[in-house]
């Protein structure tokens, strides 16, 4: 049986078995891959904390006639200050949501682990953690080739002009009216939206502050929907909570 060390931030965790789980990892050397964590929900587990979501740690992995296996783990940071915090927590799981569904599969991703590390200190540290948010949400969309024009009209070439421009999901960015009758997942949002998410992904680190931040995280939802085309429990509650503090 070989093995192999990785550094791996824990994306995904379900149950497996009687005292297994089974974990999503996103580890440097590999990419994105399935392990199991043998015992890991026993309390003395040693495996327990480097099984969390968002836990980062050193890991050989033993490789089974079917799965990969964790034997051993030693952890490297858990985030403390996003464990602490349950909107910066929310937050920070609503990102490793969507590394789980957008990256591939077995595919060694450097660029993508070193990312993510930055984009949960960013959460964990940010006086807005939301523009942290924001701004690692879009250079995910960069990093995985899916990132839209925002300020340049995805048919014209045009660049925004409106007040309240039109986004679309189906055509893959800012579309001019009357071109976005034709999409009817199309909807509207605010010049300062679309220039604010076209200026923030540019950036190598999140900016202090980003008029219209909420807007901004909301209007990326759609998009990811259409990206990933399956639930994102914890984008929608991020959303929800955000919609709610504006009642």
């Amino acid at each position: 049986m070989s093995e192999v060390t990785v550094t791996a931030i824990v994306l995904r965790r379900r149950d497996s078995g009687e005292n297994d789980r089974r974990l999503t990892l996103l580890a440097k050397e590999l990419g994105k891959v399935d392990v199991i964590a043998k015992g890991a929900r026993k309390g003395n587990s040693r495996l327990s904390g480097s099984s969390d979501p968002l836990a980062m740690s050193t890991m050989t992995l033993a490789k089974g006639k079917v799965n990969l296996f964790i034997t051993q783990a030693q952890p490297l940071s858990s985030f403390r200050g996003l464990r602490t915090d349950f909107e910066r927590l929310s937050m920070a799981l609503a990102l490793v949501e969507l590394y789980a569904y957008v990256l591939p599969w077995g595919e060694p991703m450097d660029n993508a682990f070193e990312l993510l590390g930055k984009s949960l200190r960013a959460i964990e540290s940010h006086p807005k953690p939301i523009v942290a948010l924001v701004w690692a949400e879009l250079k995910l969309m960069a990093e995985s080739g899916y990132l839209p024009p925002f300020d340049t009209c995805i048919t014209t070439g045009e660049s925004v002009q409106e007040a309240l421009p039109w986004l679309s999901p189906t055509a893959g960015g800012y579309v001019k009216h009357p071109e976005v009758m034709v999409y009817r997942d199309a909807f509207e949002s605010k010049a300062e939206v679309l220039w604010g998410l076209a200026k923030t992904v540019e950036l190598e680190s999140p900016p202090t502050n980003l008029k219209f931040a909420d807007e901004c995280l909301i209007a990326l939802i759609p998009f990811w929907r259409h990206i990933i085309d399956a639930p994102l429990v914890a984008n929608e509650a991020v959303k929800k909570e955000l919609r709610h503090s504006h009642l």
